[in-house]
């Protein structure tokens, strides 16, 4: 063998060993606990008994505090969980569905669209394909703060994804800060979807599909962040797709009843627990009426959903009353 031959050997074995060494440090920084995994509650759904969750809702923050899915529990009996965080992309969605088919076989996918025109600040949205799609495929890049964390006791510490969510992704906030500004939703531009954005919008469609998972895009009511252009873009693709899309935003008969003098927390970026409990509810009734969706009330195997559905309603005795005081409501005046 000549020297350039043994050359090129030492480098292809010395980049092996360190995408290895890469590979098994991303893992040693993956949080312990699912509790962490996305900074919201969303890892919950990996403590969840396999095969139990019938609808899956994926998107940003918009919709981790816009959906509550132990509301429809309540009031059908089917099953949901919100996987839902902090300026989450559909790259990050098409990589934790993957993960999420290992354990679940949602029988129907909701993808929340505010994450398809999703990045960070001065970002363009290559730069944010690029980060964000990196961090997937090598753990390292997306957990590399966590080193503070280790030490001694908990090195070696096997991760313990056990933890579940009571409130399945569901974060309810209960401040209210008004939505000033007017008519978000006038203008009447295209806004075209990032080409890298596009190609994993088909990519999360065709694992839907492989999967059997029914696929509905929605939009969560959002002021500040959305727009007609953006509802353009959305409704164009799933037209040309053959998808179903349903745009919050666009409430022309009062049906969702949302009011963002009161049911904001911050000036119409978010939903509160008032305008979620208005949200979830109109998204539980079109859910049950397009889709055969199971009653698991009362079903061997979903005893825990019963002691959740108690601890949520805990939670929110609790929540909207504090939303409506802070919105100067009584509850006669909210009914």
């Amino acid at each position: 063998m000549n020297a350039a031959k043994k050359a090129v050997l030492r480098i292809v074995a010395f980049c092996l060993a360190l995408l290895a060494c890469v590979l098994l440090a991303g893992n040693y920084l993956m949080p312990h606990s699912n509790r962490y995994l996305e900074g919201y509650t969303a890892g919950g759904i990996l403590g969840e008994d396999f095969d139990t969750i019938d609808v899956l809702v994926i998107g940003d923050s918009n919709a981790a505090q816009g959906i509550a899915p132990m509301q429809w529990y309540e009031e059908y009996g089917f099953t949901g969980y919100t996987y839902g965080a902090a300026w989450f992309t559909v790259y990050n969605a098409y990589y934790r569905l993957k993960d999420i088919y290992q354990e679940q076989a949602p029988q129907v996918v909701v993808l929340c669209t505010e994450m398809v025109y999703s990045k960070r600040g001065s970002e363009t949205y290559f730069d944010s394909a690029v980060n964000n799609i990196a961090g997937e495929l090598m753990p390292l890049l997306r957990y590399h703060d966590n080193w503070k964390e280790l030490n001694a006791e908990n090195f070696l510490q096997p991760h313990d994804y056990s933890w579940r969510d009571a409130n399945k992704g569901f974060m309810p906030l209960t401040g209210v800060v008004p939505y000033q500004g007017g008519d978000y939703m006038y203008d009447q531009g295209v806004a075209s979807i990032p080409l890298l954005a596009q190609i994993y919008l088909d990519r999360i469609v065709a694992l839907c599909e492989e999967q059997g998972s029914e696929l509905l895009l929605i939009t969560v009511p959002a002021a500040t962040s959305w727009n007609r252009s953006r509802h353009n873009g959305i409704q164009a693709y799933a037209d040309a797709r053959g998808l179903t899309y349903i745009d919050y935003n666009l409430d022309p008969q009062g049906m969702l009843g949302l009011d963002w003098s009161t049911d904001t927390p911050d000036t119409g970026s978010h939903l509160n627990v008032l305008g979620a409990v208005k949200l979830t509810d109109a998204l539980g009734e079109y859910l049950t009426g397009r889709y055969s969706l199971p009653d698991h009330r009362g079903q061997a195997g979903y005893e825990h959903w019963q002691q959740d559905a108690e601890a949520w309603a805990e939670t929110m005795a609790k929540a909207i009353p504090g939303a409506q005081k802070a919105a100067g409501q009584t509850p006669e005046s909210a009914a």
